[in-house]
């Protein structure tokens, strides 16, 4: 017995459309390009890794020098490149929202830290970088819809280091003194990236990147004899992901 299996003109016309669909959007992204303007979301991981030092203070000493920590990055991005070929050149702007929070502690020596019985003071180093920005030049290879890129620039920051000192006094020991110390200051660096991008339609791109940010040392200074100058290394690392809407 023979089994004859019949497709109905609807079904293989829907199937057909669909096919062209697919196709058509494949090939309108890999056709698309990538010159002109672009703009778009960011978000990630941010993670800011610190090292401190007490420049001039014999009488304190630092109980960690090293200090990092891990936070969400959203933000924004505007951007333009141009296409030549299979190469691509671009300039970008990223800006991106977060707070992260970062701390060591330094005492008096040799008096040690927390010792209420006798005379000793103990600072509490606490370190923010809120907003940063990026200002940055691209170069990439395309094949068709993807993109391989690097990319480097200029990084900026805001930044702020809060010190809290307790003063134990053997008259009170168990109240000590509470000193507090503020310093604000926006920072610069250079930035590193490398990462991937995928047209997904006439208009929209998705990407994955690494990008490192280095701000050197910066110092902070302190005010008169009490408060001491601080130095602090400052190195990030993010891994984000963007989708961008090209103009």
């Amino acid at each position: 017995m023979t089994t004859t299996l019949r497709t109905s003109p609807r079904a293989l016309a829907l199937a057909a459309a669909l096919a062209l669909a697919g196709g058509a959007t494949q090939a309108a992204a890999a056709d698309a390009g990538w010159s002109g303007a672009y703009a778009g979301l960011v978000a990630g991981a941010h993670r800011a890794s610190t090292k401190f030092a007490l420049p001039g203070d014999a009488a304190d000493a630092l109980q960690s020098d090293h200090a990092s920590k891990t936070s969400g990055a959203p933000g924004a991005v505007l951007g333009f490149d141009r296409q030549a070929d299979n190469l691509v050149l671009g300039v970008e702007a990223q800006v991106l929202g977060g707070s992260n929070r970062q701390g060591v502690t330094a005492c008096t020596v040799p008096d040690g830290c927390w010792v209420p019985t006798h005379d000793s003071f103990t600072t509490l180093n606490r370190f923010k970088e809120g907003a940063n920005g990026r200002l940055r030049a691209r170069v990439g290879w395309t094949n068709g819809a993807t993109l391989i890129y690097a990319a480097a620039g200029y990084s900026l920051a805001k930044t702020r280091l809060d010190l809290v000192g307790l003063c134990f006094n053997p008259g009170d020991p168990t109240t000590p003194l509470v000193f507090n110390f503020s310093r604000s200051k926006t920072i610069s660096g250079f930035n590193l990236g490398a990462g991937v991008e995928r047209r997904i339609g006439d208009h929209v791109a998705i990407r994955a990147e690494y990008v490192y940010d280095d701000f050197g040392h910066q110092l902070y200074r302190g005010d008169g004899t009490e408060w001491n100058d601080r130095k602090i290394a400052i190195h990030d690392s993010d891994i984000q992901a963007a989708v961008t809407y090209r103009f």
